[in-house]
C-alpha cells in the first residue's frame, strides 16, 4: 500500500543556500485564486512546485524514502522519482536531466515547475502583472475556504501606486509595500475612511495627495508592483497606521520599525 508523509516532517533539518528569492508568488487553480502560496515559489527567476503538495491536490499517491532523500510519485501506473538536490528525474527507471536541481525550502521539496507539470500532467501559466501562477488540470482540487477573495479595482491600484511613488520615492519595493500597507490598514480601520482614495485625501493626512500633479501622475513600475503586492496581501508594516520621516514623540509607545529612513507606527 502506498503511503503519504508530509514533507515538513521528513526534511525539517534540510536547508538551501545560494538561491535568490523574488517577492511572493500567488497561486490559482483552474483560474481560482487560493490562499496556499506555498504550492509554487520563484527562486532565481525560476518557478518551482511543491512536489508533495501538488501531488496531494491531484489525488496522486507518493512515497518518501528518507534514507535516500527520494520522493516517488505514482501517476497512472508510472513512477516518477525526484531526489533532493539533484537535476535528474527518474521515470520508470529512465533518467532525464531537468537542467536545474530540486531544492528544499521551508521544509518542502520543490521541483522545477516545468518538469513537475510535464510528469504529473498539468499545465501552468504566469500572470506577470499580478505575480500569479495558474495551475490547470481536472485533477487539481481546492476547498471553498481556500478561495482568496479580492476586493479592489484598477483605479485602487493606480491611487495606491501614486501615493507610494511619492511617499517612498527612491525606496525599495519593500519600503513601498510598507507605505501601501499603512494606506490599506487605514481603509480597514474604523478610525479612517473606507476607500483608498478617501484615505489619501483625508484632510491633513497625506500632503502629497494635494500636490498639483498628483492626480494625473504616472507611477514607476516598482510603485505599481508594490501596490499590487500589498493589495494581494503582502505585509511589511503589519497593523501600522502611521509613518513619518522623523520620530513622533507623542507615539513613542506605538513605534514599530525604522524602514529606510521612515518611522512606522501602529
Amino acid at each position: 500500500m502506498k503511503f503519504k508523509i508530509l514533507l515538513f516532517t521528513i526534511i525539517a533539518a534540510l536547508s538551501i543556500s545560494g538561491v535568490a528569492f523574488a517577492g511572493e508568488t500567488y497561486v490559482s487553480i483552474n483560474d481560482t485564486l487560493i490562499t496556499d502560496n506555498d504550492l509554487v515559489i520563484e527562486a532565481s527567476d525560476v518557478l518551482y512546485g511543491s512536489a508533495a503538495a501538488i501531488s496531494d491536490r491531484m489525488g496522486l499517491d507518493y512515497t518518501w524514502h528518507d534514507s535516500a532523500n527520494l520522493l516517488v510519485i505514482e501517476v497512472d501506473g508510472s513512477y516518477i522519482s525526484y531526489t533532493l538536490d539533484t537535476d535528474l528525474v527518474n521515470t520508470n527507471n529512465k533518467y532525464e536531466n531537468m537542467g536545474l536541481n530540486t531544492i528544499a525550502v521551508n521544509n518542502r521539496l520543490y521541483v522545477p515547475l516545468n518538469s513537475l507539470a510535464e510528469k504529473l500532467g498539468f499545465t501552468y501559466t504566469m500572470d506577470e502583472t499580478w505575480f500569479t501562477v495558474n495551475l490547470a488540470s481536472e485533477r487539481l482540487t481546492f476547498s471553498e475556504d481556500e478561495i482568496r477573495t479580492l476586493e479592489y479595482t484598477e483605479e485602487d491600484v493606480l491611487w495606491l501606486a501614486r501615493i507610494v511613488n511619492v511617499e517612498a520615492r527612491g525606496g525599495s519595493v519593500s519600503k513601498k509595500i510598507a507605505v501601501a500597507n499603512v494606506v490599506l490598514n487605514r481603509v480597514k480601520s474604523d478610525r479612517f475612511p473606507n476607500t483608498i482614495k478617501e484615505v489619501l485625501f483625508q484632510k491633513g493626512q497625506f500632503p502629497p495627495a494635494y500636490y498639483s500633479y498628483f492626480a494625473t501622475s504616472e507611477p514607476v513600475a516598482s510603485s505599481y508592483e508594490a501596490a499590487r503586492r500589498a493589495l494581494m496581501g503582502e505585509i511589511v508594516a503589519e497593523n501600522c497606521l502611521f509613518f513619518n520621516n522623523r520620530p513622533f514623540k507623542s507615539k513613542s509607545d506605538d513605534f514599530y520599525k525604522l524602514i529606510e529612513g521612515d518611522y512606522f507606527y501602529y
